[in-house]
């Protein structure tokens, strides 16, 4: 079994920031944690493995022992870049295959 747990993130946002890419939500991730916990305790292991900019959404990997400071930083941002938002959190698990995503989590259309 994996050391890690894998999140699967979706970003809401009220309106446009300037600027969304992986290195500014990683960046506001880390002010969270450290904001949270103080240097010391905010240092914490967080990859972000991958970033969809036009779904807003993120997988992040950590270890499993920090995964009650991820969900509660993450948890607490309440903006970015000036603009309203909150993070929710789709999926977590320890194996990363099981975020793929299946026909079911797109939403159904029917065909004319």
């Amino acid at each position: 079994m994996s050391d890690y747990l894998y999140f699967d993130v979706e970003i809401k946002l009220a309106g446009n920031p300037n600027q969304l890419s992986a290195l500014y939500l990683k960046a506001s991730i880390d002010k969270s944690l450290t904001k949270v916990f103080g240097e010391i305790g905010g240092q914490t292991e967080v990859d972000l493995l991958k970033f969809d900019q036009k779904r807003r959404r993120i997988i992040l990997r950590v270890p499993k022992e920090f995964y009650v400071k991820l969900r509660a930083a993450i948890t607490l941002i309440g903006e970015f870049q000036g603009v309203p938002c909150y993070f929710q959190v789709k999926k977590v698990s320890a194996l990363l295959l099981t975020l793929v995503e299946t026909h079911l989590d797109f939403p159904s259309k029917t065909l004319a």
